[in-house]
């Protein structure tokens, strides 16, 4: 694998270099000079850089003066400290790019092959709810007070209502099929439809009675996804029926736990 031949490249420079400063008390201007590159690499990982080692069906911390002997064995290393090791091991899945710790098999890049939707399908549920809200530019409570006209403890109020109504529509158990139909449980009652995944593999989009809400993935793993959703709610947020309702542009990105 390219990335595999890259990381032990660099890493037979690294020692090579922490090598040469041990033994021959080069100046730290003189390294600079001879190789800036290795020599960034090498002050970011210290003076004496580690790295996670499967060794023996263990993971183990050495130095790099240890690598070699571990290579040598055919011992698979985490040479971006992301957990995940750059050859096939039985301390975790293979890396897929050693050199970048936010790509993993346990992140939304999932080492680009696809398995996103594999990961979407089953039942998640919500367990943090994230709230952003505005009115005209205005937080609900600024736009309440300053447009509507109420006392800032009667603002506090009303906002109060509109975010615990928000967080029981997203206070979900949704189960994602893999026939891309979907259900969705939360307090009010149930719904379903169908669900669709962009090519990208960044955004979901659920239909339910020809309505879609599409929400962009920022992350997902065997046992968590987080993700955000955009829109314009309307919303009688002075609780005047008599009143208009509001338009109100909300942000609310979801952790969810596979249940």
């Amino acid at each position: 694998m390219k990335n595999f031949r890259i990381s032990k490249t660099l890493l037979g420079c690294l020692l090579g270099i922490f090598m040469i400063i041990s033994s021959c008390e080069k100046t730290e201007t003189g390294m600079d000079n001879q190789a800036p590159g290795l020599q960034s690499e090498l002050s970011a990982k210290g003076k004496n850089p580690k790295f996670d080692v499967c060794h023996n069906n263990h993971i183990i911390n050495v130095s790099i003066n240890a690598v070699p002997a571990h290579l040598a064995h055919g011992d698979a290393i985490d040479m971006d400290a992301d957990g995940y090791f750059d050859i096939d091991n039985t301390c975790s899945e293979t890396d897929c790019d050693d050199d970048d710790p936010s790509i993993n098999p346990g992140t939304l890049e999932y080492c680009g092959d696809g398995n996103v939707a594999e990961l979407l399908i089953g039942s998640w549920i919500t367990v943090d709810i994230a709230l952003t809200a505005s009115v005209e530019g205005l937080s609900v409570s600024d736009y309440l007070i300053d447009v509507v006209g109420l006392s800032p403890a009667d603002a506090a109020v009303r906002n109060a209502v509109f975010e615990a109504a928000q967080e029981a529509e997203l206070n979900v158990t949704l189960v994602l099929y893999s026939d891309n139909t979907y259900e969705s449980f939360f307090a009010g009652g149930s719904d379903g439809g169908t669900w669709s995944l962009s090519a990208d593999e960044t955004t979901l989009t659920l239909i339910e009675g020809g309505v879609p809400i599409v929400a962009t993935i920022n992350s997902i793993s065997e046992t968590t996804l987080v993700a955000t959703l955009v829109g314009v709610i309307p919303f009688d947020l002075d609780g005047d029926p008599g009143t208009p309702e509001d338009d109100v542009a909300t942000e609310a990105t979801l952790t969810l736990t596979r249940s």
